[in-house]
């Protein structure tokens, strides 16, 4: 009787899950103390750079380091970071990705309490499960950037409001608010349509549209909710000035009629969630029983379209603005995944092995497994993303792509020494091709130890696996005319120019004008370096 009470649901689910999430765990934390390079690694560093300054600020009293675009997001994570630098004795840029990842796990642990209330204990292990494994998540969850921490203030965020929806009550909703407004300033106005949606659709479905607007309880919500994200953009714009132009650079309405800006969006979807989830998870909705279930997904839905056809400019062009949709795809499968479960319970042999390993949650697992080896396997060969397919990829391929990066580290600090570390370059920097984009003149000032501007870089994108060049036809001024510029506003010392651009037919003219005008002072395996004081 002591093994068969072993094995039952609620002793083994703790169990399950916390096998969950210890694996998450360990699949983020492996090589995270190799360079921020393999996601991202503009977004990254500015945060590293930042993270640098506060901790120079807390040591001196100077904030000398601050990334060339400044200050964006409020910088939680940095500030955080530089205070663990603080007790550690100096830079590790472990400690960001490290806080990262808790902040992941701990969204996975408010993804089960939610699947668990709107659908079933069992459908809540699946969900957990593809909240913590889906591919796309594990580079994406331990980025220095404040998506992983706005992720999980958004699931805490919407599971306070279902539960002030289920027992409403003043204090549940101060908690709901103050949850949600936090969600909201982590990376300001992201998840404001989620949590407006899935607040606004619950009490829709309880009191009807008229009674639910004029509900004194919805003002509360919405003022608390946006006051914090309101003052700060209220000083960043108006006293501080360094906000100012931010939201137009996002808001471009004029996509919404141009057939690629929905291709590309469908694109990122397919590369964060792949097809097959996000087709099952559209159709787990229906699935939901009426009710508040229902009306939750509703909500959560309609808030990410509205904030796509909001944001329009980079939910196309930067797929890690659909990380949002990671939770909902999450609890949109988890019926899909019950009912599963249900059908194979019924149709198996009460006394075949198969059931009891379903009862046991074994079954859960391997279904969660199979599900996302499909979606892998569909992304990548039949729809021809790679991106998302070769997620898995690097992720057991971090160890042999390490030299790689220490190599560009090495080559980084070895500028740093050349420039004598001058806080007036100019650098067109490129990145290995591992990582997907173009520039890598952050990372050169992180590790170089130096400051400046960077030279306009052409995009670069990646379609059916193949790196294709775009050029901004606004951009493209005479290299001449943009090098006096520079000369003249800004007073550069050094030109650095990675060897993978100094060869490059888009820098011939950039190429020739350096070389017939300025001495080379430096010259290294991957670099090139001119002095711009001088006139040869």
């Amino acid at each position: 009787m002591t093994g068969t009470r072993f094995f039952r649901e609620p002793v083994l689910r703790p169990l399950v899950l916390g096998f969950l999430f210890i694996a998450a765990l360990g699949i983020r934390i492996y090589g995270i103390n190799q360079p921020p390079m393999e996601f991202y690694p503009v977004r990254q560093y500015h945060g590293a750079l930042l993270a640098r300054g506060f901790y120079e600020w807390l040591l001196t009293g100077n904030l000398k380091t601050v990334p060339p675009d400044g200050i964006i997001e409020p910088p939680i994570l940095e500030l955080a970071t530089s205070l663990a630098y603080l007790v550690l004795g100096g830079e590790h840029l472990w400690v960001p990705r490290l806080l990262s990842t808790l902040c992941w796990i701990a969204g996975g642990m408010f993804i089960y309490l939610i699947a668990k209330r709107i659908v079933s204990a069992n459908a809540a292990v699946f969900s957990v499960f593809f909240f913590l494994f889906v591919p796309y998540s594990v580079f994406a969850s331990r980025a220095v950037m404040p998506d992983p921490l706005m992720v999980m203030l958004l699931v805490a965020g919407i599971f306070t409001i279902l539960r002030y929806h289920e027992q409403p009550s003043t204090r549940r909703l101060i908690v709901a608010a103050a949850a949600s407004s936090l969600a909201i300033f982590a990376k300001p106005g992201i998840c404001l349509f989620q949590l407006f949606g899935a607040f606004v659709c619950l009490a829709v479905y309880r009191q009807g549209v008229w009674r639910s607007l004029i509900n004194p309880h919805f003002l509360v919500f919405a003022v608390v909710s946006i006051l914090p994200t309101g003052l700060y953009y209220l000083y960043g714009t108006v006293v501080a000035a360094f906000l100012r132009g931010q939201a137009s650079g996002k808001v471009e309405p004029q996509l919404l009629l141009t057939v690629s800006f929905w291709r590309d969006w469908i694109a990122s979807i397919w590369v964060v969630v792949g097809a097959i989830a996000f087709i099952g998870a559209l159709f787990g909705v229906l699935l939901f029983r009426k009710g508040l279930p229902r009306a939750l997904m509703i909500g959560l839905w309609s808030g990410y379209l509205l904030f796509g056809v909001t944001f329009t400019h980079h939910i196309h062009t930067h797929s890690y603005y659909s990380l949002q949709l990671i939770p909902v795809v999450a609890l949109s499968l988890a019926p899909v995944g019950a009912w599963v479960m249900q059908y194979l319970n019924q149709t198996l042999n009460p006394n075949h092995l198969g059931r009891v390993a379903l009862r046991s949650y074994a079954g859960v697992i391997v279904l969660a497994f199979s599900l996302s080896v499909l979606v892998v396997g569909i992304a990548e060969y039949k729809l021809g993303l790679v991106e998302y397919g070769s997620s898995i990829t690097r992720i057991a391929e971090q160890q042999r792509v390490a030299p790689i990066y220490a190599r560009y580290v090495a080559a980084f600090q070895e500028i740093g020494q050349a420039v004598n570390h001058s806080d007036r370059t100019l650098f067109l920097y490129g990145c290995p091709r591992y990582v997907g984009q173009p520039n890598c003149g952050w990372a050169l000032m992180y590790h170089g130890r130096l400051s400046g501007h960077s030279w306009p870089y052409p995009e670069r994108i990646v379609r059916e696996g193949k790196i294709q060049m775009v050029i901004d036809e606004k951009r493209e001024i005479n290299a001449e005319r943009r090098l006096s510029q520079y000369l003249k506003n800004r007073s550069p010392e050094y030109f650095i120019i990675s060897q993978g651009w100094w060869k490059a037919e888009e820098t011939k003219d950039l190429r020739r004008l350096l070389t017939e005008n300025f001495p080379m002072t430096a010259r290294g395996a991957g670099y090139v370096v001119f002095d711009l004081t001088e006139r040869t």
